[in-house]
């Protein structure tokens, strides 16, 4: 390779596809001062860093703790090549045996005093310690005055046919409210807040004649007209979700995250009481550890109306019975039907105002959650690690705002023998990393986080074959550091297999334990190599998510009920397959970017190509400077659709129209490196090639005969290419 050096790190055994390195001197005007020499690499590469080394997730089972356990598994954990620890105080599992140990409080002074043990004691080792705020997840506590429980505005519906009168109780209405979710706080408070008569065919938008001076009644009357009519009624529930596993002194309700006087008002109550018995916790921490926000349908804030007015210019309150869903299980919507049927004009209103609702709770959540959180860690000179998904978050911009960024890759059956053309079939990394980690690297990241070989359903079978597979999978997805799921808090005379909450048997019992640190090691040079280096990628790709959010509502990722479209979280694969490296990009980030010629630029990243995934609806705004980079030379390319429609309710015809006049003049002024193009059939590998070929798009690496277990990713480190190649199939080579 011409003027280069070329490190290959490849996890293949054997490999029938030939793989060409074109010559990778692409974007030659990269800053090299700024990276480590070949020397200083490959010197980490051989003697790598607590930093690189994996760490885990060390489940406090119960709290049940003592000086000598802590010290016993710390030791064991070093001598693993373990790096480091997430402290994380959970629930006592199911089943097992306490023999004789008993729980300390969470923030008791007992437990502090573990807590500080535990600490010293990892100095000594040089290991490096986060914790998890609260205690499992969402966290929350039985301290929580009701105004800081969490929040779900959700209805019920009735069908009525009149002429006629219909009574009911108050307490029968809230009784019929009862959502299916996971984790149940039993203690929730109920209120009714609406009540209102909607025809059963809505064929024009009307919001319903509002029966709200009924509720001042314990007994409530409806005088129905002749025809059919749904009673609308909206119930807010407060505390209405338990913490998952949550540890004694932090179970109870979860806190509202919409909430910033309550998320302040619970941070300042652990960070005063660590700190007055421990010090200053940057001195003791890396980082305060924010678990998945698995909210099972959490909407709400008293003050969302007038700060949806505010924002969106609008009322919500006509179109708020109709923009929610009814839920279930994990927050996700039901399916049955229910409330008034939408003509096909009506559902498009409703699906405009559902948008402006996601989108300003997503404003308040990251202003009053994800700003107060980041401002308490660093407040507390430690930084802030956040598993940034689900509802509340934009799956991409969150992990912008997050020192470390994390996401997950789970260990499953279908792993290293299964790969379906779509879905996750066959798939450790979840369909988030690949948002995860181009948000992290937009914004000058290089620690790309994972809570990795997640495992609830082979725990005593996981092989550490199967486990390589999973973490290189990981890698593959963006990751650079892994926090392995997980230890668990177990004495030795606890009986076989000891107190296991969750996670693969990390355990000196497991009969391959002595062999682990192999792997280890093998991680750690992985991660100190990835975390001094820049992946490359010339492709961005957006995601159709308002299409999605408007239609669906936002998903529960990394576990989606609806993938918008069926392929979006396998098109990547296939870049990768074929030689390519790609990121994941936002509107914000394509209106804040800057262009030079045919290049679009944010922060460190820079592509030439645009692929949009099946987008219908953009912002004004972002269908401009499109248009601005198609002008300059840069390729746009549609999959299945071209966007015609604006989101939001406000002045959407004027925008829909500007929206569609831009992506026409698009495809009639740039008919070189602007196009529409099929959406993938069976076989994506072959599609991208397909792609590649019309639009001239050039690979880094050339792969000959692509294979879809085998993928690479190329990162670059000064004047160094580094190839990462992994075949995932554990019988094929």
């Amino acid at each position: 390779m011409p003027r280069r050096q070329f490190i290959k790190l490849s996890s293949l055994a054997a490999v029938s596809a030939p793989f060409l390195v074109q010559d990778c001197t692409m974007d030659e005007s990269r800053e090299t001062s700024a990276y480590l020499s070949s020397d200083e690499l490959f010197n980490l590469f051989k003697d790598p860093p607590n930093t690189a080394r994996v760490f885990v997730r060390w489940w406090w089972n119960g709290d049940m703790l003592t000086e000598k356990e802590i010290i016993r598994e710390l030791d064991i954990m070093k001598d693993a090549g373990i790096g480091g620890v997430e402290i994380n105080p959970i629930r006592f599992p199911d089943g097992a045996d306490p023999v004789g140990y008993t729980s300390l409080e969470w923030l008791s002074d007992e437990w502090i005093h573990m807590l500080d043990i535990t600490l010293q004691a990892a100095r000594e080792r040089d290991m490096i310690c986060d914790i998890i705020v609260g205690s499992g997840w969402p966290f929350g506590g039985e301290f929580l005055e009701k105004e800081e429980q969490t929040q779900l505005m959700t209805f019920e519906t009735i069908n009525l046919e009149g002429p006629g009168s219909f009574e009911y109780s108050n307490q029968l209405l809230l009784d019929k409210v009862d959502p299916g979710i996971h984790s149940k706080y039993e203690k929730v408070y109920k209120e009714i807040t609406e009540l209102r008569l909607v025809p059963a065919t809505l064929n024009e938008f009307e919001p319903g004649t509002n029966l709200d001076a009924q509720l001042l009644n314990d007994e409530i009357l409806i005088n129905v007209q002749e025809g059919k009519f749904i009673l609308y009624y909206l119930v807010k529930l407060t505390g209405f979700q338990a913490v998952i596993n949550g540890a004694p002194g932090a179970a109870g309700p979860v806190l509202n995250h919409y909430s910033k006087e309550a998320v302040k008002k619970y941070l300042e109550r652990m960070s005063v009481k660590l700190t007055n018995s421990i010090g200053v916790l940057g001195n003791s921490f890396r980082g305060m550890f924010c678990d998945s926000l698995e909210m099972e349908g959490a909407n709400w804030v008293d003050d969302l109306p007038e700060e949806f007015l505010k924002r969106r210019g609008y009322d919500l309150k006509p179109y708020l019975p109709f923009v929610l869903f009814k839920i279930g299980h994990m927050g996700n919507p039901i399916e049955e039907p229910y409330g008034s049927f939408l003509s096909p004009e009506v559902e498009k209103i409703i699906q405009r105002v559902r948008y402006d609702f996601y989108i300003t709770r997503l404003e308040l959540f990251k202003e009053r959650f994800i700003d107060t959180f980041n401002d308490w860690c660093h407040n507390n000179q430690v930084k802030s690690r956040i598993q940034a998904y689900g509802r509340g978050y934009h799956p991409l911009e969150a992990s912008l705002y997050i020192d470390i960024p994390e996401c997950e890759t789970w260990l499953r059956e279908t792993v290293g023998t299964e790969f379906d053309n779509t879905g996750w079939r066959g798939r450790a990394y979840s369909v988030i990393n690949k948002f995860v980690s181009s948000g992290a690297r937009l914004a000058s990241k290089k620690l790309v986080s994972c809570e990795e070989i997640t495992n609830t359903s082979m725990v005593f079978n996981a092989s550490l074959e199967r486990i390589k597979v999973t973490g290189d999978q990981s890698n593959l997805s963006g990751v650079t550091h892994s926090i392995l799921h997980g230890f668990n808090y177990s004495p030795p005379e606890a009986p076989f297999p000891g107190w296991v909450q969750y996670g693969t048997f990390y355990n000196e019992r497991n009969p391959w334990w002595a062999y682990f640190r192999l792997w280890a090691d093998y991680k750690a040079r992985l991660s100190a190599v990835f975390q001094q280096s820049d992946p490359y990628a010339d492709i961005a790709i957006l995601h159709p998510l308002t299409d999605l959010w408007m239609k669906f509502g936002p998903q529960r990722d990394p576990f989606p009920v609806v993938n918008y479209p069926e392929y979006q979280h396998n098109v990547w694969e296939a870049m990768q397959q074929n030689g390519f490296g790609c990121d994941y990009v936002s509107e914000q980030i394509l209106i804040d970017a800057t262009f030079h010629k045919d290049r679009m630029v944010y922060g460190p990243r820079s592509y030439t190509t645009l692929i949009l995934l099946e987008v219908e609806t953009i912002l004004p705004e972002t269908a401009e400077v499109i248009a601005k980079w198609a002008g300059g030379g840069g390729k746009i390319i549609f999959i299945e659709k071209i966007p015609q429609y604006s989101p939001g309710y406000l002045n959407h015809r004027k925008n829909d129209g500007k929206v569609a006049s831009v992506f026409q003049k698009i495809m009639d002024s740039n008919t070189k490196n602007a196009g529409l193009y099929s959406a993938p059939g069976d076989n994506l590998i072959t599609w991208f090639q397909d792609i590649a070929k019309k639009f001239n798009l050039k690979p880094y690496m050339k792969i000959t005969n692509p294979d879809k277990f085998i993928q690479q990713s190329y990162y670059r480190s000064g004047d160094l290419d580094i190839f990462f190649i992994s075949n995932s199939h554990i019988r094929k080579s």
